[in-house]
């Protein structure tokens, strides 16, 4: 848990860059644990839909230019696509600002890159269990500001030594999506035994994920719940097409990890090129 105290999470500067389903859990955890709406700025693309949530949120008038935010804001959320962050590139930041990175694949060394600034990379649990407040994060290099403000949203935090564990973090939190899929208890702890060996932390996840699995009054209920769950190309994708496959539990998880890791070099090799 973080030292930092309430007067720093009412008072710090907030900056939301891209408000899609991410960005709006990210505010409205931040409104529902009483984070001052007047410390927020948001900027997105204009959609009238996206306005309308918004809007909805009572945060019309937090929504700000980039350049505005990069200059005012103590610490910056991204929450845009991966292959938008170039766009950012060329906007002047303060020095004393932190920007915070959730865009899957991005590295570090990149981001420093980018944006001449302080930067971690977190990666959160879906926007639904953020929102209900059972989501858990992983921060790189760890924060303690980020921190104390991801704890205030009731986020579980894994601490991780280092960058290459994010590849094993991204497939633990697509579990609940793989555990509906398989039911046999004795390949999934076997999976989850070996997992352990490679990253302590994978059991505590795995018990996470036991935890916030929804129930179902029917088949077709746990088949709807689990297409949602998937992003096309994602590692969730790879981890529930594997095991459709036939494939046991540790080979479908390790898919996901290899998943993980080539959209990194994908996006990497896009954005450096």
């Amino acid at each position: 848990m973080s030292n930092l105290g309430s007067d720093t999470f009412n008072n710090v500067q907030i900056g939301i860059i891209g408000c899609g389903h991410l960005g709006q859990a990210i505010l409205e955890s931040l409104i529902n644990h009483g984070f001052r709406k007047k410390n927020l700025f948001i900027s997105y693309k204009g959609s009238p839909s996206t306005y309308g949530k918004i809007e909805k949120m009572g945060l019309a008038s937090c929504i700000s230019e980039n350049e505005r935010i990069f200059n005012e804001a103590d610490i910056i959320f991204i929450t845009t696509k991966p292959h938008d962050v170039l766009s950012l590139k060329e906007i002047s930041i303060s020095q004393s600002t932190l920007v915070v990175s959730c865009l899957a694949g991005v590295s570090v060394e990149i981001l420093k890159n980018i944006f001449k600034s302080d930067v971690c990379r977190i990666m959160l649990s879906g926007p639904d269990t953020i929102i209900a407040e059972k989501g858990v994060a992983t921060v790189y290099p760890y924060n303690e500001l980020v921190a104390c403000i991801l704890n205030r949203m009731n986020l579980q935090i894994f601490k991780i030594s280092d960058e290459g564990y994010i590849d094993i973090f991204t497939a633990a939190v697509c579990l609940p999506a793989a555990l509906l899929q398989e039911d046999n208890e004795e390949v999934i702890n076997e999976a989850i035994n070996e997992m352990e060996k490679e990253w302590a932390s994978f059991l505590d996840l795995y018990k996470w994920a036991k935890r916030i699995l929804p129930c179902f009054n029917t088949k077709n209920e746990k088949v709807e719940y689990i297409a949602r769950m998937i992003t096309k190309g994602g590692v969730t994708e790879a981890i529930i097409d594997s095991l459709k496959s036939g494939e046991i539990f540790i080979n479908a998880l390790r898919k996901g990890i290899t998943r993980s890791k080539d959209i990194s070099r994908e996006i990497s090799n896009s954005i450096l090129n």
